[in-house]
């Protein structure tokens, strides 16, 4: 079973081993660190905590090297190790010479046999990297004017030439005075100030990726960048910059589905003889990695809290490695259900898959952890899904409790407007718009739960057909409460 890399021993280890390239070569998510690394020169990098690693090929590592904080980028690819490293050189290089802030490049290097390619960054301290601050928003107006630091940065690198072909939240590091760019692997330099249509293709790569149900933040965005750029901007122009990001958000996708059914930095395959699946590496301890070993036992395991006892699925509530997590199974009910569900793709997998779709994109729903899968010579059996613990409390609950108190109702009203609305943006339905299968979260905010009846639409009558048949079973959960209907009749209903 594969380990997360961000091992660190509890006992410190005075001299740290010494690593080589086949250690490189074999090193896998069973990472141990302290490691260090000699160069040619004599100098030594001793490593302390490996933020990323690519199998065979590179790794970013946290650690010290002078006895500065350093960032080490290594890379060990048997043929290319030289011309990787080379290349992110030259990215940095360019960001450098046109003085777009960025760390500072201490050292190039090569281990004593030149196999090991090294570029030594400043660690710069204190500071949060986009994404996380993104993922921690309570909401988009409170980033904003950070947002549109970073599209000021975006600019002033489009004028330069400077293109950033892997753009991504992960590529800007933010600090109180500034706002830091990553990564120079993927940077390209132009002659001369980017055009008009490079500039909007790439910068609605950057707008793709704060999700569905951001039009008007993304608007907003482009029209700071237009304004940096002298642009007057056509109603076209608008237009055009949607349908980019329309496109990028499926190229995305497609990406990123692929990612979530293979092993890499942030998910890994398992298998066993009767059953295999994924996990999340960042929820990996000796207590997921008992359940993946044999899934039942833990459903007849004292401290489980049944939520669900159905004939299709049980529910349970755990605590595995110290987090509160929630195990669905899905039951075959009897041999005709067994035979109609064992060549297709188990529920389990469906809600894996779409539950990462839904957060690519932006919409809420419980974190997916892990999901297995019971096979018997290739056909499939039962299965289970793996996801955080978000709430006992359901939307229906909460109208009930809140009812006298119209601020709150509105403002939930609003949110599961939002979240079902960018459902739809997705072109999907959710299939069975319980008031259960909208939790709130300990910030009072709708998640979206049970996807495995799910449907993607693929084309605009049938995702209209869908969604007004759902709202109509939607709001036959709220007959007790007309205002609540009224209300989202008025959201809902409106289009």
């Amino acid at each position: 079973m594969e380990q997360l890399t961000e091992i660190i021993p509890s006992q410190p280890i005075s001299e740290p081993p010494a690593w080589c390239m086949q250690d490189f070569q074999a090193a896998t998510f069973r990472v141990a660190v302290p490691f260090c690394l000699q160069f040619g020169n004599g100098e030594i990098f001793f490593a302390e905590k490996i933020v990323r690693l690519l199998p065979k090929r590179r790794m970013v590592v946290f650690g010290s090297w002078n006895d500065k904080p350093v960032v080490a980028k290594l890379f060990f690819d048997v043929k290319h190790a030289k011309r990787d490293r080379q290349r992110d050189e030259t990215g940095v290089l360019a960001l450098d010479e046109n003085k777009i802030p960025t760390p500072a490049l201490y050292a190039k290097l090569a281990s004593k046999d030149g196999c090991v390619q090294a570029l030594i960054f400043k660690r710069i301290e204190k500071a949060t990297n986009l994404e996380e601050i993104w993922l921690n928003k309570n909401n988009s107006q409170e980033i904003l004017p950070l947002l549109r630091q970073v599209i000021i940065e975006i600019a002033t690198q489009h004028v330069l030439g400077v293109v950033q072909n892997d753009l991504h939240l992960n590529n800007f590091l933010v600090t109180k005075k500034k706002v830091y760019t990553l990564d120079g692997a993927q940077i390209k330099s132009f002659p001369r100030l980017l055009p008009k249509d490079k500039s909007m293709e790439n910068l609605a790569l950057f707008l793709s990726q704060l999700g569905v149900g951001m039009e008007d933040c993304q608007e907003k965005l482009f029209r700071h960048y237009a304004k940096s750029r002298g642009w007057l901007l056509k109603p076209t122009d608008i237009a055009a910059l949607f349908l980019l990001i329309k496109e990028w958000n499926a190229k995305r996708w497609q990406r990123y589905e692929k990612k979530i059914f293979r092993s890499c930095t942030d998910f890994a395959t398992f298998k066993h003889r009767l059953h295999h699946g994924m996990y999340n590496r960042q929820y990996l301890g000796s207590d997921l990695e008992k359940f993946m070993q044999n899934p039942e036992n833990i459903f007849h395991d004292k401290s489980a809290v049944i939520l669900k006892a159905g004939r299709s699925t049980t529910v349970i509530k755990v605590l595995l490695d110290n987090k509160i997590l929630v195990i669905k199974r899905y039951n075959l009910k009897n041999t005709w259900h067994r035979l109609r569900r064992c060549l297709r793709k188990t529920r389990a997998a469906v809600s894996w898959r779409l539950a990462h779709k839904l957060r690519l994109f932006g919409v809420a729903t419980a974190i997916p952890v892990a999901y297995i899968e019971n096979t018997f010579f290739g056909l499939r059996g039962k299965s289970y899904l793996v996801t955080e613990y978000v709430s006992t409390e359901h939307i229906g609950q909460y109208f009930i409790q809140h009812q006298h108190e119209e601020k709150k109702t509105d403002a939930m009203i609003v949110q599961v407007t939002a979240l079902l609305k960018n459902l739809a943006k997705l072109d999907m339905t959710h299939g069975d718009l319980k008031m259960t299968n909208i939790l709130i979260n300990q910030k009072e905010q709708p998640v979206l739960i049970d996807l495995d009846g799910a449907v993607e639409h693929a084309v605009l009558s049938g995702l209209k057909r869908a969604w007004h048949k759902e709202i109509k079973r939607f709001l036959r959960n709220f007959k007790e409460l007309p205002t609540v209907i009224a209300k989202f009749e008025e959201t809902l209903c409106t289009d």
